[in-house]
């Protein structure tokens, strides 16, 4: 895991000195080590910053050169099944001088060319330098989980990076703020990731699935689609819940075993809920199977503890480790310069979010100061199994008007159970009330006249791409498919998910941590799409295939538990509490300060809502500053 930058000018040769300052700018990513490479004749120039995971001698230094210096790269993330395709290529012939994955990447391109793509299970952003063809490639895993940005002036150069914060130290070049998109991303802060674009003029993305090529040949950069979910969307049948959990629990065992590989100190990152817990418990089972090449330093989990807020888990997370009989390393928030830190923090994002990202990069910071450099976590399930209260918001509105009462009881009792225990006796009265609703509306003569002629709708249609902007590569269509699987396919590949990843890498890799995500596994994420909506949804249950498949591995407690507690910071508490006065100091001379100050309660509190629009433009100001 490593910050990555490159420079390919066809007009001019690139200063060393400026390819090593674009780099270093990354050092927080890899602050193990660097490398900085000058190929094509002067023209290319590659660099890396190092974070040591796999052989940690100088073997592993990056760029790294393969076939006699035919190839050359700068590599981002983890390929996995390394050791596998290792083998392979040994048979075929091909040699290694060290006991890393990067090597692995350069003879399975030599071997396979870019369908090697297809046999690599992981998460990666490369360039790769083919001196023969006198050409660049640049590829991006399946879903985009590691990041790889561009500036692209056709016909004259590109430069390349981990970060989009990395172009502010391009020498040449003036970073700007977008006004279009950044209006895009204030308006929904998970619109652009999806879809290859960045608040920030001409800087966008090698999009998920995808490669490029850039020479003296080829000198636009045109992505191609390597990988689709299209084709596995529901080919599985309909198995029995009882196979698919089997199998499930297979490939979750599977994933784990894969992301426990490592040279160095590991960690599950243990939340107490469903998701995490689960990844907990199978790292176990894997672990007591001595598996080959692990880090003696894997057997924790990583907890944060937020005393007396509600996002504190800490009874669940001490549920699951007497239930495994493990250890946790305690993580509790340092917030003794709270501002200096969020200030800090978001211009390492810099991006759009809903919230700062302080509680969460404190985990990871937590993490390191304990000795740990890769951190197993949780996430991906929620956006493939209706893990969000507005996915099932989604779905009960939709069986509100158009499904049947059955489905519109269940997924109302579902959405109450995902708030706090205090709000769900009023919760429930109100799902009785609106179930009462439909059951007059339907026995309406115009309802039934609509139904008739097929043209009954509803009054809530969500999960389309929120704008309009010239496509990158080869985006995905999912306008066709039904709700309940185009709200699935929406949040995974084009919304939640994709920014997800982004503020998670960068709230990890600020702090020189790996994050690896056993959900991603593109052998479970294609097994979950090829299953119809109602082994992810139903009984009243979101994630309904987790929970069967770990059923007899984790606490009936965690199992059953429906309130989503979630990771992120306590937005509403600090502006409203102990930093107002910065928080509307950083509004100062705005319009906004005003339309807030009439937003305030009788009890003079900011709603959420107030506060998350308010924050974003706070959030903006710190990225231009």
């Amino acid at each position: 895991m490593c910050g990555i930058a490159g420079i390919f000018n066809l007009e001019k040769e690139v200063k060393p000195e400026v390819l090593k300052t674009f780099t270093d700018s990354l050092e927080h990513r890899g602050p193990d080590g660097s490398g900085y490479d000058i190929l094509a004749g002067g023209l290319l120039g590659l660099g890396h910053r190092r974070l040591s995971i796999l052989d940690l001698s100088e073997r592993g230094r990056q760029p790294m050169t393969y076939a006699d210096g035919r190839f050359t790269i700068a590599y981002n993330g983890e390929i996995y099944n390394f050791l596998e395709l290792r083998a392979q290529l040994e048979q075929k012939g091909h040699r290694f001088q060290s006991d890393t994955d990067t090597e692995v990447i350069m003879a399975a391109y030599l071997e396979w060319g870019t369908a090697c793509f297809d046999r690599f299970n992981g998460m990666w952003a490369f360039a790769l330098w083919d001196e023969q063809e006198r050409q660049l490639i640049l590829s991006r895993d399946r879903f985009g989980i590691k990041p790889l940005y561009y500036l692209c002036i056709p016909g004259k150069m590109l430069a390349l990076a981990s970060e989009t914060r990395a172009f502010r130290f391009l020498d040449g070049y003036q970073r700007s703020v977008d006004d279009e998109l950044s209006r895009i991303a204030l308006d929904d802060d998970y619109a652009l990731e999806g879809l290859g674009y960045t608040i920030f003029s001409n800087i966008r993305q090698v999009l998920p699935g995808h490669y490029a090529v850039f020479s003296t040949r080829h000198r636009e950069l045109e992505q191609k689609r390597w990988w689709s979910i299209e084709p596995v969307l529901n080919t599985a049948g309909v198995p029995s819940m009882e196979a698919a959990a089997e199998q499930f629990r297979e490939l979750l065992l599977g994933a784990c075993r894969y992301r426990l590989i490592s040279d160095v100190p590991l960690a599950t990152a243990l939340s107490g809920g469903l998701d995490s817990s689960s990844v907990f418990a199978t790292v176990q089972k894997v672990l007591a199977e001595n598996p080959h090449r692990v880090n003696e330093n894997s057997q924790k989990a990583v907890s944060a503890v937020f005393p007396g807020l509600e996002n504190d888990e800490r009874e669940y997370v001490e549920l699951m480790l007497r239930h495994t009989g493990k250890q946790a390393i305690w993580v509790e928030t340092d917030f003794t310069d709270l501002t200096g830190q969020i200030e800090h923090d978001t211009r390492m994002l810099d991006a759009l979010s809903c919230a700062p990202i302080t509680s969460v990069a404190s985990i990871y910071k937590g993490m390191k100061k304990a000795g740990i450099t890769v951190s197993l976590d949780g996430h991906g399930v929620d956006e493939m199994m209706y893990g969000y209260r507005d996915m099932v918001a989604t779905l009960y509105q939709h069986y509100l008007w158009s499904g049947g009462m059955k489905q519109a009881r269940e997924a109302g009792e579902a959405l109450v159970g995902m708030y706090h225990p205090a709000d769900v006796p009023a919760g429930l009265v109100k799902v009785e009330r609106q179930l009462e609703e439909k059951k007059i509306r339907e026995k309406g003569i115009k309802y039934l006249l609509k139904k008739f002629f097929g043209k009954e709708s509803e009054p809530f249609q969500r999960h389309s791409l929120p704008v309009s902007l010239p496509a990158i590569g080869k985006p995905y269509d999912f306008s066709g498919q039904p709700l309940e699987k185009r709200m699935l396919l929406f949040e995974t590949f084009q919304h939640t998910l994709p920014a997800l990843f982004r503020n998670f890498d960068r709230a990890s890799m600020m702090n020189g941590v790996e994050i690896r995500m056993p959900f991603m596994d593109y052998r479970i994420v294609e097994f979950l799409f090829s299953l119809p909506p109602e082994f992810k949804f139903g009984r009243g249950m979101t994630k309904l295939l987790l929970r069967e498949a770990m059923r007899d591995e984790l606490p009936q407690e965690i199992v059953n538990r429906k309130f989503k507690v979630g990771i992120s910071s306590p937005a509403v508490h600090w502006f409203n509490g102990p930093l107002n006065g910065w928080f509307m100091d950083h509004l100062h001379g705005t319009e906004l300060k005003g339309v807030l100050e009439k937003e305030k309660n009788i009890n003079g509190i900011y709603s959420g809502n107030t506060i998350t629009r308010a924050w974003k433009e706070i959030n903006l100001k710190l990225i231009r500053s």
